[in-house]
């Protein structure tokens, strides 16, 4: 393991353990057996560490969720409970747990990790499920409304659940309990948008 990867792995352990504000650059160098100042060599701040954090989050989602989005070969019903399940799932892994738990309460701190949330957990799925609703409509397979709000009216479901989760006492499991709750959503938006 490189001192940068060492770096990465340690602040990760101390910023989920300690809280990010708790840490400070000594504290982390120490943990790794160096210097300070030779956390600088690896890293511009503390900052670019929890954004790296970010970027480790985001690429596990670019391999195992984003994919989903893409899926025409199956029906609409099999679609939304796929990408359903799947994510709830992937939210559940518990080295994702540690990402999302260090890293929901500082993007109210830093506004470049706030960005990037917002972009890979708002921006992003919807624009999928917008251009999604889109095709359906145009296929005459989904009511003809607003693809964009249609895609804010679903996804806005999911995120809310996805923000309980870390704000409830035990969020390990939280998602997986609620399966049958998405299913009934999926069924229920549906039928309101005549989705064949």
């Amino acid at each position: 393991m490189t001192t940068k990867e060492l770096i990465y792995k340690n602040a990760l352990e101390l910023f989920s353990k300690n809280g990010y504000n708790n840490v400070g650059m000594r504290d982390l160098a120490k943990s790794v057996g160096i210097k300070a100042a030779s956390i600088y060599n690896h890293y511009k701040g503390k900052e670019e560490i929890l954004l790296s954090i970010a970027d480790s989050l985001v690429e596990k989602m670019r391999k195992e969720i984003y994919p989903l989005y893409k899926r025409d070969d199956l029906s609409p019903r099999e679609f939304f409970t796929n990408i359903s399940l799947s994510t709830n799932t992937f939210f559940e892994k518990e080295e994702i747990n540690q990402l999302t738990r260090l890293l929901i309460p500082e993007q109210f701190n830093s506004n470049a990790l706030k960005n990037i949330l917002h972009d890979e957990f708002i921006i992003k799925p919807r624009t999928a499920l917008t251009y999604y609703f889109k095709n359906l409509m145009d296929k005459g397979l989904m009511k003809k409304e607003n693809p964009l709000l249609a895609a804010k009216l679903y996804h806005s479901f999911f995120i809310y659940h996805f923000y309980e989760k870390y704000l409830t006492d035990n969020p390990e499991g939280f998602m997986l309990t609620y399966e049958e709750l998405f299913k009934e959503h999926i069924t229920l938006f549906m039928n309101y948008f005549n989705i064949k």
